[in-house]
């Protein structure tokens, strides 16, 4: 038995696939955005599962471990902070209050804006994610208003997602306002 064989490595083969790119941007959570690279498996061969190297312009950029892909299926694989690309969330409006003549409910209002610059020297596909409450009970009402509206609702199937995509080019920078309001009979206690 010779010593050291675990470190022995063996290139197998290599196959050229094209991603979709995007720069993820979820204000609520991180004031940077991610770089995500989503691609399908277009071989008829089952990618095995395994530690992968992460190259972006031919630099390393780190590793992560692949849970392997089938053929046709879609992985996505996230490269990393993209440092020039700035967000931030603000909640400049938060109001409770009754309202009615002689039914009176209570409701609550919100208002947040998200912003995101572009501090880089290239465009970047962006998609902002972000968060409104759904309801699911009848006397609980939830309504919200988007400036600019989402490019699309429930994203990626998650109740009260709200996806925006864009293209920010450099030094651009965007602002999403996003109002919601809460609205439940009297007597009653919104936890």
């Amino acid at each position: 038995l010779a010593t050291g064989v675990e470190n022995l490595r063996l290139a197998l083969d290599s196959m050229t696939m094209t991603p979709e790119i995007e720069a993820r941007a979820v204000p609520l959570v991180d004031a940077t955005a991610f770089l995500l690279a989503t691609f399908t498996n277009e071989s008829p061969e089952q990618l095995l599962p395994g530690t992968v190297f992460l190259y972006r312009d031919s630099a390393l950029v780190g590793s992560t471990q692949f849970a392997g892909l089938a053929p046709a299926a879609k992985a996505h694989i996230g490269f990393g902070a993209i440092e020039g690309l700035r967000l931030k969330r603000t909640m400049p409006d938060r109001s409770t209050g009754d309202h009615g003549f002689i039914s009176t409910s209570t409701e609550q209002q919100e208002t947040a804006v998200l912003s995101v610059e572009n501090l880089t020297t290239e465009s970047w596909p962006l998609r902002v994610l972000d968060q409104v409450p759904y309801s699911e009970q009848d006397e609980l009402a939830i309504s919200y208003t988007a400036e600019p509206s989402a490019s699309e609702e429930n994203y990626d199937g998650g109740k009260g997602i709200l996806s925006w995509t864009f293209d920010l080019a450099p030094t651009e920078k965007k602002e999403i306002t996003l109002t919601q309001k809460l609205s439940w009979p009297e007597g009653k206690l919104l936890q």
